[in-house]
């Protein structure tokens, strides 16, 4: 195999790299050298304490920081294969293919089915039939439908916290991502709510390549096939989940998952 093969290859067998990326708020450095690859259709939880980077970095992939004023990043994000900090990228199309789940749910003010039907309608689709399809399609991924197909036309925000972030995962489902990343999707909910988001997440792990972010360490556990573990804007290791958790190779690591810090 020819050394550009190889590099196609590797390409291929990845949905995220970042190579030696070091970011900044300001003159503040959040990151650094961080280089990993995200597997296709697979789920990597993202671990380490608060301030560590580890929601700086996920926001990299469809560049949210760049909401802030005066951020900055260097070194290289790909997106199957894609350098997404490339001029002329749109950014409306980056977060398109690579969605988001906030830690607080923030559905729009409008009713359920609008708030699944708005991705869609902004990408102009306007066929009732088929919109009603989108609809009902997020809304049963998301494992919500069953509670809300007879109140589709009600207002979202009368949903119980739970069910509105489940259907802000339908309304990401919604703009066919190929990524889909979540900051803390269940660190506000009670452990019922909690247990339904994880139900949700194992449902999606085959269809898409999920990102989350957790400081909840038996979720990471529960629901990943790989971890990695940030430290004040470094990663300090990365490999299957068994491993991290069971052997880790970094005594910093292991300190950390067995509660001595964090």
């Amino acid at each position: 195999m020819s050394r550009m093969e190889q590099a196609i290859d590797e390409l291929e067998g990845t949905a995220v790299i970042a190579r030696n990326v070091n970011f900044y708020y300001g003159i503040v450095q959040a990151l650094f050298g961080v280089s990993l690859e995200i597997k296709p259709k697979q789920i990597t939880a993202f671990i380490g304490p608060s301030g560590c980077g580890k929601s700086t970095l996920l926001r990299c992939f469809n560049r949210m920081n760049e909401v802030l004023l005066g951020t900055r990043l260097e070194g290289d994000i790909l997106v199957h294969g894609t350098d997404v900090y490339r001029e002329g990228t749109r950014l409306e199309t980056l977060r398109k293919r690579v969605g988001m789940v906030f830690q607080k749910s923030n559905p729009f003010p409008m009713t359920i089915y609008d708030n699944i039907a708005f991705g869609p309608r902004m990408r102009g689709i306007k066929d009732k039939s088929t919109l009603g399809e989108v609809v009902e399609r997020s809304l049963k991924q998301a494992d919500l439908w069953h509670e809300v197909k007879d109140r589709l036309n009600n207002h979202a925000q009368g949903l119980s916290g739970g069910q509105q972030q489940r259907l802000c995962i339908a309304r990401t489902l919604a703009n066919e991502p190929e990524i889909i990343l979540m900051d803390e999707p269940a660190s506000a909910l009670d452990p019922i709510s909690t247990s339904k988001i994880e139900e949700t997440i194992q449902e999606l792990r085959n269809l898409y390549t999920i990102v989350i972010v957790t400081h909840n360490l038996q979720q990471a556990a529960r629901c990943s096939d790989h971890t990695a573990f940030f430290y004040m804007g470094r990663l300090v290791e990365m490999g299957a989940t068994s491993r991290i958790f069971q052997n880790p190779a970094q005594k910093r690591t292991e300190d950390y998952i067995s509660g001595k810090f964090g």
